[in-house]
């Protein structure tokens, strides 16, 4: 006879989130993220080769969402994509596939993470999360270098000059940046771009509620002159924060995290911009070279492999990290270029089936 099987573990939307809205959630899960950056570079995590559907150079997919023709395409509005990354911590339970799904003409973001025994490779436990656990642990790596390199005016409560979060994008991501960076900096006062009336109202509506004193510019340049932070939350294929061998007017110290190029040929940044940073830090120093912020600049042989760092070594690096003592200024244009690596994945999949786990021992 055939031994019947058990079925995994279905945890909804619903139960995720009640695990997951929690301030000390949010705290633990920057600290893991560290955690598991430090593992990742040390040898101690495995990340199989990430799966990118739907984009260039891929043919788009034929869905058109309400659309009943291509104009979604012909437009250039086409941002739509699946991704899929795994991998998993050596010695650890579980193994991890995560599939996650977003951009126009999608109308809402998707997706799931698969957690498999790694004693037996059976599946036990399905996490419908509709992409939020995808969006949570992007914005923790966001805070977590925000954490070590922002500069230290935003870590003041007095708001002084250059107290400044710049914002590029209005979407999903932007909104969870700026609810991690909450717990790391001080500042509440943010500037903010995006590519329609519409949707910055929206945001500064929605984000003043949530405690933020929000305005608006009207280019993408005029965050560089003003922020002394800014996050890129857009899906561009093209630059949209420029530079010129003239130009003198970027605000010094400056951190830019880059979260939006997350597959290949996206870009945020000017290639000519990231050259003539002082410290380059990328989440995977070998998976920039095909995908992310830096991937332009390494073609164009502006800025070479090796002077990329890996955050697991830079977060070990302490004297790479923002300088705030008071003792000497630390006026260094900082970037990290933030792609997505399935560590981050396995790390907050790991603390949300803790979290089941311990909700089920009987007290």
């Amino acid at each position: 006879m055939t031994q019947q099987q058990s079925l995994p573990s279905i945890v909804t939307l619903t139960e995720i989130e009640e695990i997951v809205s929690t301030d000390s959630f949010a705290l633990d899960l920057i600290d893991a993220i560290k955690k598991g950056f430090v593992s990742y570079s040390n040898g101690g995590f495995n990340a199989c080769p990430i799966q990118t559907m739907g984009a260039p150079p891929m043919a788009p997919f034929s869905g058109r969402g309400n659309s009943s023709s291509s104009s979604d395409d012909d437009d250039g509005n086409y941002q739509a994509q699946t991704c899929v990354k795994s991998g998993y911590v050596t010695g650890a339970s579980h193994y991890v596939i995560k599939v996650a799904s977003g951009g126009h003409p999608f109308p809402n973001n998707s997706g799931l993470m698969q957690l498999y025994s790694q004693s037996t490779g059976k599946l036990e436990t399905i996490l419908l999360d509709e992409g939020i656990l995808t969006e949570l642990r992007t914005a923790a790596v966001g805070a977590l270098a925000a954490q070590l390199l922002a500069p230290s005016v935003l870590m003041a409560e007095n708001n002084g000059d250059g107290c400044c979060v710049g914002m590029l994008g209005t979407g999903i991501q932007a909104r969870y940046q700026l609810q991690c960076l909450a717990h790391v900096i001080k500042c509440r006062n943010v500037t903010v771009w995006g590519r329609t009336k519409e949707n910055v109202q929206q945001y500064i509506k929605d984000m003043t509620a949530e405690g933020w004193n929000v305005s608006s510019v009207d280019t993408p340049q005029d965050l560089l002159t003003s922020c002394s932070l800014i996050v890129t939350t857009t899906s561009s294929r093209e630059p949209l924060l420029k530079y010129t061998a003239a130009d003198n007017s970027i605000k010094h110290p400056l951190h830019i995290t880059c979260i939006g190029s997350d597959a290949t040929g996206k870009m945020e940044l000017d290639p000519k911009l990231a050259a003539t940073a002082d410290l380059l830090v990328a989440d995977c120093s070998i998976q920039t070279a095909e995908r992310g912020e830096f991937e332009d600049a390494l073609k164009q042989q502006l800025v070479e492999l090796d002077s990329v760092v890996d955050l697991g070594k830079f977060i070990e690096r302490e004297e790479l990290h923002r300088k705030r003592d008071g003792k000497d200024d630390d006026c260094r244009l900082t970037i990290f270029d933030s792609s997505g690596v399935a560590v981050q994945d396995c790390v907050i999949a790991a603390m949300v089936n803790e979290a089941l786990v311990q909700r089920e021992v009987p007290m």
